[in-house]
Parts: structure tokens; C-alpha cells; sequence
């Protein structure tokens, strides 16, 4: 295996650098499999033990999981505005409604009673015309 650019990255050593670079990128809207296909990145299997074995990481990725969520919800909006016409709108309908999935268990449930909401989106054939 060729040398990773990350020293260590690889190995499967705790790296605070790495684990930011790995924060940075999930709340940027990658996935962690896209991000651990990264020769300088570590494999899934070595993140999943850093978040079993470090609470200051877990912490740092439960912080990028919510990040990514909204990252999401500001692809939803701009897809939303790039729609054009009724042609449009299954695609539309489809790319936004698999971030929203994406997004839900992305973040952590809101306990109604402290004043948490939900947002629906339903787009119709009618909408297009807007």
C-alpha cells in the first residue's frame, strides 16, 4: 500500500488533525464512506472504533452529523429554486425528498414539548407553474 499523505491515517491511530478533517468533510455534506475511500483518510472500521474509544470525537462527529443536516436542507431550498417546469418536478421531487430522509436521521429528535417543529414539503405538478 502506497504511503499515506496523513502519517498514520492508515495505521488506525487517533489523530485530533484526521478527526477534524473527517469532521469538516461529513458536515460539508460527504459521506463517510466517500471519505474513508480517501487513501489519507482511515478506513470505517477505524472511525467507527475512535467513536467507541474517544467521547471528545464522538462529541466532534455527532456536532458534523447535525452540520450535515443542514447542509442538506440547503441543497433542498437551492434545488427547489433551480426548478424550471412541470417536466421537472419527479426528478425535483426525488433528489430533495432523499436528502430530507437523509437529513431526519441525521439529526437528533426534538422533544415537542421544548418547542421543536416539524416542516413538511409536498410538491405538486402545480407547483411547477409557480
Amino acid at each position: 500500500m502506497p504511503d499515506p499523505a496523513i502519517p498514520g491515517a492508515r495505521r488506525g491511530a487517533y489523530s485530533r488533525r484526521v478527526a477534524e478533517d473527517i469532521c469538516t468533510r461529513l458536515a460539508d455534506g460527504h459521506s463517510l464512506r466517500a471519505i474513508c475511500a480517501d487513501p489519507a483518510m482511515p478506513h470505517r472500521a477505524t472511525v467507527f472504533r475512535w467513536l467507541r474509544d474517544n467521547a471528545g470525537f464522538r462529541t466532534l462527529y455527532a456536532t458534523a452529523r447535525e452540520a450535515a443536516a443542514d447542509t442538506l436542507a440547503e441543497e433542498i431550498i437551492t434545488i427547489a429554486d433551480r426548478a424550471t417546469g412541470r417536466d421537472d418536478v419527479p426528478a425535483i421531487k426525488l433528489r430533495m425528498e432523499a436528502r430530507m430522509w437523509v437529513a431526519t436521521r441525521l439529526r437528533p429528535p426534538v422533544d415537542r414539548r421544548e418547542g421543536g417543529s416539524t416542516i413538511a414539503i409536498t410538491i405538486t405538478t402545480d407547483d411547477a407553474e409557480l
